[in-house]
């Protein structure tokens, strides 16, 4: 009895260490090259406090209020339009945008390149982004290469690494665009978390970039400098490869100002409805909103816009054409409540909620 006694005593000790150690995170934690990686987009007034963190520490996030959802795809840099210039076996690209700007400052099948790579640094690195400027492919590059994370991340390690981001300057491109500066990040607390995805365990890291960004155009003879300084409080697991929670935002002196929560998800279909897409299409803000929803379009062509209510009614609409800046509709009059912007074009249509304060 006393054996057994003593036997049950050591491998209850055994799962409480086991249950009370830190991950350690390696590459292959991370995206590769043909993932495709859904999330969703949650108000930041749900997500509660975010900062407080510690060692074997219980985060819990399951009240947040859903607000749309979006899709990281992860493809080889054969598929992109730009593979001539970012040849490589280690590397992979993540679409962001059919089109950004409007009128003649328009640029489209915007893309991100990244690596895993083991020397210098092994780590995840941003190599660069392509664009399309006049139907002319455009690459641009990293000089000094962003390291986003260093590998192995463990509990309690503070990597300070730098990047210098440029696109390049001809007589076609109008604008020119660079930043450099430099990211802290830290691993400081380990634990669970919870979201309304469910319950995994984690390390949670805080990285900050601060980066002095710089425009020159044809207009300004002069190049205008400003400081963009972007914070990322990120909850990483074994399974998620993008953040299983992710909370960020600006930076101005010591001020933190969140303005985007998103977590690690499944698909999810709203109140029936037979599709749901990614943000793509169009980005709507602010939500949750008072008086006006702002627009802003990231495909070509012509929309027709509806708010429907939960039951699918159709509130209001309106036509809309993406190279019409500033395109909003008024909300003042809808009663608080959680609404459906159902966005049309020719050959899809695409569902998004918000929320009306």
């Amino acid at each position: 009895m006393r054996k057994i006694y003593f036997l049950a005593l050591g491998a209850f000790f055994a799962l409480g260490l086991f249950s009370q150690s830190s991950l350690t995170l390696t590459s292959t934690h991370f995206p590769s090259s043909g993932d495709t990686l859904r999330y969703s987009n949650a108000t930041v007034a749900s997500v509660g406090n975010y900062t407080q963190t510690g060692a074997n520490f219980n985060w819990n996030f399951a009240n947040l209020v859903f607000t749309s959802q979006g899709r990281r795809d992860f493809v080889p840099s054969s598929q992109t339009p730009y593979f001539l210039f970012f040849l490589s076996f280690t590397g992979f690209a993540e679409k962001i945008s059919d089109a950004l700007g409007a009128g003649p400052l328009t640029i489209n099948d915007y893309y991100n390149f990244y690596k895993k790579q083991t020397t210098p640094v092994n780590a995840f690195i941003a190599d660069g982004s392509g664009m399309t400027f006049s139907s002319i492919p455009v690459p641009n590059y990293y000089s000094n290469k962003d390291e986003m994370y260093v590998f192995p991340l463990t509990y309690q390690k503070y990597d300070s690494t730098t990047f210098k981001f440029s696109t390049i300057s001809n007589s076609l491109i109008p604008i020119t665009y660079s930043k450099t500066g430099f990211r802290i990040s830290q691993i400081d607390g380990w634990g669970t978390v919870t979201t309304p995805f469910g319950t995994e365990n984690c390390l949670r890291m805080v990285t900050t970039q601060y980066s002095q960004d710089t425009i020159k155009n044809t207009i300004v003879p002069f190049p205008l400098g400003f400081p963009n300084n972007q914070r990322s409080y990120q909850w990483l697991t074994t399974t998620s490869k993008i953040p299983f929670l992710e909370v960020t935002g600006s930076l101005i002196g010591n001020n933190f100002t969140p303005t985007t929560v998103r977590y690690r998800d499944s698909y999810q279909n709203p109140n029936g409805l037979n599709e749901y897409s990614d943000l793509s299409a169009m980005q709507l803000y602010p939500n949750p909103g008072k008086d006006k929803l702002w627009l802003n379009f990231n495909r070509k062509g012509d929309f027709l816009v509806e708010i429907l209510d939960l039951s699918g009614k159709t509130i209001k609409s309106g036509n809309y054409n993406s190279d019409n800046v500033g395109q909003s509709i008024d909300i003042i009059d809808l009663s608080p409540s959680v609404y459906v912007i159902k966005v049309s074009e020719k050959q899809k249509t695409f569902y998004y909620k918000f929320i009306k304060e």
